[in-house]
C-alpha cells in the first residue's frame, strides 16, 4: 500500500473518530435542562393569615380541645391588624376564618365617667371567656350612660368583683369611630356585626368549658390562659360558651413584611 493511501486512510479515521465524539457529546448535552430562576413574587400574607399564625402560637392543646369559636381582637393603635376582630371557627382541618370586622377598644387613658368616677379606659390583654349569666340583647351602661346592644360580658373577676368588660354594639357617634381606640374599655362592633355574633354564639356554642385559674388571695381570675384543676390535675369544667376571646396589643406590621 502506497504512502499516499496510508495518509488518506489515517485522515479518514481521525475524521470519523471526531464525528463520533461530537455525536456523543451532542447526545449528552441535549438531555440537559437549563434551570431559570423562579421570578414568581412571594405570597404576601393576608391579615387573616397573620392572625391564624398568631393563634397557632398562642392556643395550647387544651384550649383547642375545649373551645370551638375563637375571637381574636387587636387593640393596637396602628398597623394592619389594629382595631379589628377576627372570628375563627374550629373545623376538622383546623381554624377557618368566618368573619373579619372593624372594632374599637379602650381609649387607654384616665377619664371621668358618667358617675363622676376617675377610671382608666383600658382594654386589658389576655384570654377571656364569656359570662353565660350576663348576655343581654339590650343593656344600658350606668357607668357611661350609654346603650349597649347585643352585650356579651367577659367572665372575668378582678379584686372580688366581676368586671364590666364586654363585646357589644357601638352606638351614636361611636359607630363612626370604629377602627380606632374609642371605647371605655369594651370591644365595640358595628351594630349589624354585633347582632350577628351574638346570635351565632347563642345558637351554636353553649357547652361545658374549663374554668380559668383563680387566685384566692387577690380574688382575681387568671387572664393568662392557665386553667383551674382538681386534686387529680383534671380540668374543672362548668356550663358556659365554647368561645375564647384572645386580646392582644399586636399591630401585625412585622409579620406583614415576611
Amino acid at each position: 500500500m502506497s504512502v499516499f493511501r496510508l495518509v488518506i486512510l489515517s485522515l479518514l479515521g481521525s475524521a470519523l473518530a471526531f464525528a463520533a465524539s461530537a455525536a456523543q457529546t451532542g447526545a449528552a448535552t441535549s438531555g440537559l435542562i437549563t434551570l431559570l430562576p423562579d421570578l414568581t413574587p412571594p405570597k404576601v400574607p393576608t391579615r387573616a393569615d397573620i392572625v391564624q399564625a398568631r393563634l397557632k402560637e398562642r392556643l395550647g392543646p387544651e384550649m383547642l380541645a375545649h373551645f370551638d369559636l375563637f375571637l381574636y381582637v387587636s387593640k393596637s393603635a396602628s398597623g394592619p391588624l389594629a382595631q379589628r376582630m377576627y372570628v375563627f371557627r374550629k373545623q376538622a382541618e383546623g381554624l377557618k376564618l368566618a368573619h373579619e370586622w372593624t372594632a374599637s377598644t379602650g381609649r387607654e387613658k384616665v377619664e371621668v365617667n358618667a358617675r363622676g368616677r376617675s377610671v382608666i379606659t383600658a382594654t386589658p390583654i389576655g384570654y377571656y371567656q364569656l359570662d353565660p349569666r350576663r348576655m343581654y340583647p339590650r343593656y344600658h351602661s350606668a357607668s357611661w350612660d350609654q346603650e349597649m346592644g347585643n352585650t356579651m360580658f367577659f367572665d372575668w373577676e378582678r379584686a372580688g368583683a366581676q368586671t364590666g368588660l364586654a363585646i357589644h354594639a357601638a352606638t351614636s357617634a361611636d359607630i363612626a369611630k370604629l377602627g380606632s381606640r374609642a371605647s371605655g374599655g369594651c370591644v365595640h362592633l358595628a351594630p349589624d356585626n354585633a347582632a350577628k355574633l351574638y346570635d351565632l354564639i347563642q345558637e351554636n356554642y353553649r357547652g361545658p368549658v374549663p374554668r380559668f385559674a383563680y387566685d384566692q388571695e387577690t380574688r382575681t381570675a387568671s387572664n393568662q390562659g392557665d386553667f383551674m384543676r382538681d386534686h387529680r390535675g383534671e380540668l374543672k369544667l362548668r356550663d358556659g360558651y365554647r368561645v375564647l376571646v384572645v386580646l392582644e396589643d399586636f399591630s401585625g406590621e412585622a409579620a406583614a413584611l415576611f
